[in-house]
């Protein structure tokens, strides 16, 4: 390659490169009292709940996420409990003397309607949780139908992180990572218990609910719904079965006349409320409005699993949502950074030290490979920052300087034996070029073939993966040939550049 042309071609690709570090790295407030705000790349992509820490544009990331505790009807907590007895002790005694009999009564009814729980964190409404001094089966099977819900829409909602615990027996905590979005409308809609019904009138008072003949369920008028977007605009998708669609195409025939609402219930709790001025004859109703992605998605889960599965008429309170910190401690995006940092030191480090100027092709070719990882996992929807996407990005690093080293090793164990430099590029490539391609194969194969039978964390590594190998073994065998050749081109000395020795005097 010429001198001119190389230092075209460098010049445009350093713009590139300087750019897309801009772009990816680069976070700024401007204008008047600096209202706007260029977010880079790094600092909009989601993050793992488990890291923690301080991005460069001063906007504190903490992790973590939000947990809420779901309480049945009949159990309050321990606090509860004694707030609510002191409360009336003390107006028991601040009462006048004609009222003292009345609200004695009232402390004494309280402590005879509750009693503790095993452990002392619970108390249980008698009347309501216990059947001759213990927790009635009647309660505990009640309570497990709804946990096994709340299991069913967890796993429905596919968010990684979001997991639900039993805590002291008979209370239920969910926790919503951070980078979900929505915690506070998942947590009430994922409270809602009871059967999914349909109703249409001019009011809930006075709307006709589906009625089933013997034998029917809710199942033979619905299939059931799902979230969708169209840009940015979510939906709740809702498919009736052909008996569902006639009875709505019925009730609403004369709605472009006398305009009425479409309601749908699951237990008493009316999760849909459509206005409808015509008549509704389809099989999927698509709904919008005001949902976001995460709305949506929690309102067609909350239908889904009450179609699909049996929902219990059970009663649950959510509790105060509280903020918990990121599992790998408030530094940790940090600390990621900065090892990514040590990393690249490094690397580079090596690569200067034991091939001089190849070093500079090295770097050019790293980073291409590098940004356009920062920019899949930032654009891709199912990719966030976090430790498995970290160690994917490490991984084809790694492959992507493995590979580099082979080359560099045989061409210049081929220079040595007296070769023209242009040879022994060649040659490098030529020798290696079927190793450096199966290796990648390998890895991206293995990487779909784990995609395609994984969930969470582990099919985010490695759909992360097949990318890094995608992107490495083009690098590997194509990139960085190039900006070899094109920064070789301007040395005099080329062998002296590549750091080679040659047994036989170079006569360049």
């Amino acid at each position: 390659m010429s001198k001119i042309k190389s230092a075209l071609a460098l010049t445009l690709i350093t713009v590139v490169l300087l750019g897309l570090c801009f772009m990816c790295t680069v976070s700024f407030s401007y204008g008047t009292d600096k209202m706007y705000t260029f977010n880079s790349v790094v600092s909009m992509m989601e993050k793992d709940f488990m890291l923690g820490g301080k991005l460069a544009d001063g906007v504190n990331y903490v992790g973590g996420g939000y947990s809420a505790v779901y309480y049945p009807e009949g159990v309050i907590t321990a606090q509860e409990y004694e707030d609510n007895l002191e409360a009336l002790e003390t107006a028991s005694a601040e009462a006048a003397a004609d009222k003292k009999a009345d609200a004695e009564k009232a402390v004494a009814e309280y402590k005879e309607k509750y009693a503790a729980s095993a452990s002392g964190a619970l108390y249980y409404e008698k009347e309501t949780v216990l059947e001759d001094g213990e927790v009635s089966q009647e309660f505990a099977d009640d309570f497990a139908a709804a946990a096994e819900l709340l299991h069913r829409r967890v796993e429905q909602y596919r968010v990684e992180g979001m997991r639900l615990d039993i805590r002291d027996d008979y209370t239920l905590a969910l926790f919503i990572p951070d980078l979900a979005g929505g915690q506070a409308v998942v947590f009430n809609y994922f409270a809602t218990m009871g059967e999914f019904s349909i109703a249409y009138g001019a009011d809930e008072d006075s709307a006709q609910t589906i009625s089933f003949a013997k034998g029917e369920t809710i199942r033979d008028y619905v299939k059931g719904a799902r979230a969708m977007n169209n840009g940015t605009t979510a939906y709740v998708a809702i498919s009736f079965t052909k008996k569902g669609k006639s009875t709505v195409a019925g009730w609403t025939s004369g709605a472009a006349e006398t305009s009425g609402n479409l309601y749908f219930y699951v237990g008493e709790e009316a999760v849909i409320s459509l206005p409808v001025s015509q008549a509704i004859d389809q099989s999927t109703l698509y709904i919008s409005g005001s949902y976001t992605t995460d709305t949506a998605r929690a309102v067609a889960v909350t239908i889904d699993t009450a179609v699909k599965g049996d929902s219990p008429a059970f009663t649950l309170t959510v509790g105060d949502a509280t903020r918990l910190g990121a599992t790998f401690g408030d530094l940790a995006l940090v600390l990621l950074y900065g090892a990514f940092g040590v990393l690249f030191v490094g690397m580079m480090l090596f690569f200067f030290i034991r091939y001089k100027g190849l070093g500079l092709a090295h770097l050019y070719t790293f980073l291409v490979y590098f940004f356009p990882m920062v920019l899949c996992v930032w654009a891709v929807p199912m990719l966030h920052l976090g430790y498995e996407t970290a160690l994917a990005v490490l991984f084809g690093a790694v492959l992507l300087s493995v590979s580099q080293v082979m080359v560099f090793e045989t061409a210049r164990k081929e220079f040595a034996l007296g070769k023209n430099i242009t040879v022994v590029v060649k040659t490098a490539y030529k020798k290696n070029f079927w190793h450096i391609f199966d290796l990648h194969i390998a890895v991206a194969l293995l990487s779909v073939v784990t995609f395609l039978i994984s969930l969470g964390a582990l099919r985010a590594f490695a759909l992360t993966l097949t990318l890094a190998a995608v992107f490495s073994g083009l690098c590997a065998l194509a990139v960085g040939r190039f900006h070899w050749a094109a920064f070789m081109s301007f040395a005099r000395n080329k062998g002296k550049f590549c750091n080679f020795r040659s047994e036989v005097k170079e006569d360049e």
